[in-house]
């Protein structure tokens, strides 16, 4: 069984193959924020080296947000083409926070992993014992160590990729569940201003 991990929130975008969940391949590009270029390349690379083609995937597994606007909306473009492609193929999702929770941080005690949001601000949500126990905010770190002085607090200058994703899916497979391709959607904290205006416009 053929699973594709997107790396779809990271600056540099990157893919991983596994087959019956043992990692094989992982390829990254170096073109900073060159998703909308590359992650079609990438994924034509990734299976070539595995020597299948597309028709072999059975599952693809992206990060569903918290992130970036562009990036989020990319992963989702490239599942819903799978779709069209083999309407067959089962979709993971995961959130970006819950990835490093799981694969960065401890066990045990409150844990509060932390990506940037732009305008100075971080996305964030709050674990215990390996558990989420607040919703994902936005919020900057001075007042994060302010208000949660109990908790063990990290702050990740980059989304994290498609090796952590699947570091993430082989922890928390027995418990996700497949999401239908065209109706699933990107998490968002926040929209972008412009996205904002857009929409108000066509109200």
């Amino acid at each position: 069984m053929i699973s594709i991990f997107v790396g779809n929130l990271s600056s540099y975008p990157s893919l991983l193959l596994s087959d019956n969940y043992k990692k094989e391949y992982y390829i990254k590009s170096f073109i900073k924020y060159s998703h909308q270029e590359n992650i079609i390349l990438l994924l034509d690379s990734l299976l070539k080296l595995k020597g299948a083609t597309s028709d072999e995937v059975d599952e693809l597994i992206i990060f569903e947000g918290p992130g970036l606007f562009t990036s989020l909306r990319i992963g989702y473009a490239l599942a819903k083409a799978f779709y069209l492609k083999k309407p067959e193929y089962r979709l993971y999702t995961i959130k970006s926070l819950d990835a490093l929770a799981i694969t960065k941080g401890p066990d045990k005690g409150c844990y509060i992993p932390c990506l940037p949001a732009q305008k100075g601000e971080v996305f964030y949500a709050v674990y215990e014992n390996g558990k989420q126990v607040s919703e994902v905010k936005i919020d900057n770190l001075e007042n994060l160590k302010n208000n949660h002085s109990n908790c063990t607090i990290e702050y990740f200058p980059d989304f994290p990729d498609a090796d952590v994703l699947y570091e993430a899916f082989i922890q928390l497979k027995d418990h996700l569940k497949p999401v239908n391709p065209i109706e699933a959607e990107p998490f968002y904290v926040r929209l972008p201003d412009a996205y904002t205006k857009i929409r108000k416009n066509l109200e």
